[in-house]
């Protein structure tokens, strides 16, 4: 089997969050069939290969198996779910976000040289609900890696962190009435009204690599919400993009809410609440300059979120993204990516592992 033969099985296998399990599967099966030292799926469902090298340092390299639903079938020239090959790209949800990067990071295995650092691969569950919870899960049965491999659409450039993102709930009460008679409630929507002008004025501060940090509504749920009555709660929700040195006090004290909380649930069957907090991360350090340098590449920063709030943003490893496919085409219809990129980044995660030593 070819690394795109593998991606097209891939992509045909749906992979929503919480949905996983067919897609982890196919995974561990090529794994296996590969030859690696240990590949197993652990108590979330993600999928972690180990190759042992000279055990002097210790890299993970991380990619997440799930995607964001297809959408409107209706906007895509072709099947979400084809896996085809056109004209040199691979078509399909998830092809670039980000199933084209975890088959590079598989077919890197035979490519790998006998010494190096060891590696652990990790194929990771709900990354698009809530960024870093698959790979925290990893990190948290594992020693300290000291490298962070994500496999993300960088264009085969090296990316260097990103903003951070805060889903804040922010309420309103008022009290219920019927609405032909409105004297007599207090209708919450006119306090949200306020806020909303009020929300326009906040200033954001700005990061020299990162840019402004940014606050937009997303999303307004009324109760009742019936005819014909007077609201008497509305809960707004507010997508947070952070900076560095942000905390989760301060944002939700400048935006007089509080961060959501939920329960993930996994394929596996295993339940967990999480807080939808998500650091922003940048790495300023010279492995990013030196590592840029051996594979020819730029330097980027993502727009969207990735593990790396974790990786970086919480447990302080140093982290880098790497992976094929321009990130404007992610979550989009008639998602595709380059085939020779694909083949490029397969290399290029190998090339990467392979000269850590002396770029370190």
């Amino acid at each position: 089997m070819s690394v795109i033969k593998f991606l097209s099985d891939l992509i045909k296998e749906p992979s929503p969050p919480g949905e996983e399990g067919g897609v982890a599967s196919i995974i561990k099966e090529e794994i296996s069939r590969l030859g690696v030292d240990e590949v197993r799926i652990d108590h979330i469902g993600n999928v972690i290969a180990r190759v042992e090298r000279s055990g002097d340092r210790l890299i993970l390299l991380d990619a997440h198996m799930d995607t964001v639903p297809a959408g409107d079938r209706g906007a895509w020239r072709r099947d979400p779910f084809s896996g085809e090959v056109v004209n040199g790209h691979v078509y399909g949800r998830g092809s670039v976000d980000t199933k084209g990067s975890l088959a590079a990071m598989v077919y890197s295995i035979p490519l790998l040289s006998e010494r190096g650092p060891d590696l652990v691969y990790a194929f990771v569950v709900h990354e698009e609900d809530h960024e870093g919870f698959g790979v925290r899960h990893v990190i948290n049965s594992m020693e300290k890696p000291d490298l962070v491999i994500l496999g993300e659409p960088t264009s085969l450039n090296i990316a260097r962190g990103h903003r951070g993102r805060a889903e804040v709930l922010v309420e309103f009460r008022g009290r219920a009435a019927h609405s032909s008679m409105p004297e007599l409630g207090v209708n919450c929507l006119y306090e949200l009204c306020e806020y909303l002008e009020e929300l326009k004025g906040i200033e954001m501060p700005s990061h020299p690599l990162l840019g402004s940090a940014s606050v937009s509504p997303v999303r307004v749920d009324v109760s009742p919400g019936l005819i014909p009555m007077i609201p008497d709660y509305c809960a707004l929700l507010l997508d947070r993009r952070t900076l560095p040195g942000e905390s989760r006090e301060y944002v939700e004290g400048q935006l007089r809410g509080r961060v959501v909380r939920r329960v993930l649930r996994c394929y596996t069957g295993y339940e967990e609440e999480v807080e939808a907090w998500f650091p922003a991360w940048i790495n300023e350090g010279p492995l990013v300059s030196r590592l840029a340098s051996e594979l020819g590449a730029g330097i980027m920063i993502w727009r969207f979120g990735t593990d790396g709030s974790y990786t970086a943003g919480e447990a302080g490893i140093e982290t880098i993204g790497y992976g094929p496919g321009d990130q404007e085409a992610a979550h989009r219809p008639d998602e595709m990516v380059r085939v020779d990129e694909v083949e490029r980044a397969t290399r290029g995660y190998a090339k990467i592992v392979n000269s850590f030593s002396h770029v370190f």
